[in-house]
């Protein structure tokens, strides 16, 4: 283990994330302390000189450990843990690389097959239509749509690929599986808040309503939602605030924007 110093552990980032959810749950599985500091992309706060050298490619969540290091993206995050402090490796253990290539390969599906095209499913049917208020309503139904279709092969190749005993990989969970849960703890969310039903991914689905169970038991699950659970309403207000329209006047080019429609939006 690196040699402490007086830097107490942080971890940046907001609960809405289902990355520094996944972060989180890791140090409080594994009993390492840390502090919490609420970085939010809705206020701009991840593009802060401050953030942007704790994270140079401006996302969350990024953790400062107490040698006083940053490490930034949640899976190297979680892998730099395990590396660091034996309590970790219960959920990446390093001391097997075949075990680990299972890991990896479930947890690499994941995050391009799944988590990643329900970030932008969200974004492009949910969010930028109403934060931008754009007039692109038939438009972001299609790509819900397909959306949904993807989606529901992905998740299905990855149950029938997985022991599912309830966890992915057998009795107990590990870093995909926290992925996982919080991916499709966000997708109940969203469908929700955007009015999206089919964005519930484990909606009528027993293998995966089972999974979301067995997490849900475990006391360090029912910490994290917990503190999600209040903060949910300041997330909700600058979901909504003057982010949306911030966002697009700064950084989208609106013709760019109108010749992808080809009509005004």
């Amino acid at each position: 283990m690196s040699t402490q110093s007086n830097v107490e552990r942080t971890l940046y980032g907001f609960w809405l994330s289902p990355y520094m959810s996944q972060v989180a749950h890791i140090l409080s599985e594994s009993g390492l302390p840390y502090r919490y500091e609420r970085v939010s992309p809705f206020q701009g706060s991840t593009l802060t000189p401050e953030h942007l050298e704790r994270n140079p490619l401006g996302k969350i969540p990024s953790l400062r450990d107490v040698n006083g290091v940053d490490i930034a993206e949640s899976h190297a995050i979680c892998r730099y843990l395990a590396k660091i402090y034996p309590e970790v490796q219960k959920f990446y253990p390093i001391d097997d690389p075949l075990f680990c290539a299972q890991v990896d390969a479930k947890n690499d599906f994941i995050t391009f097959s799944i988590a990643g095209p329900f970030f932008n499913w969200f974004v492009v049917s949910g969010y930028f239509p109403k934060a931008w208020k754009l007039k692109v309503d038939k438009e972001a139904h299609i790509y819900n749509l397909f959306s949904v279709l993807l989606s529901k092969l992905w998740l299905s190749r990855l149950v029938n690929g997985s022991r599912m005993d309830p966890f992915l990989l057998g009795k107990e969970p590990f870093l995909p599986d926290f992925q996982l849960f919080y991916t499709l703890e966000l997708s109940q969310m969203f469908s929700e808040l955007f009015e999206i039903p089919e964005m519930h991914l484990f909606r009528d689905d027993p293998a995966l309503q089972t999974f979301y169970d067995a997490m849900c038991e475990r006391p360090s699950t029912r910490e994290i939602l917990a503190a999600k659970a209040s903060e949910l309403d300041v997330t909700k207000k600058e979901l909504y605030g003057g982010f949306g329209a911030a966002y697009l006047d700064k950084h989208i080019d609106r013709k760019i924007l109108d010749g992808l429609f080809g009509r005004e939006v």
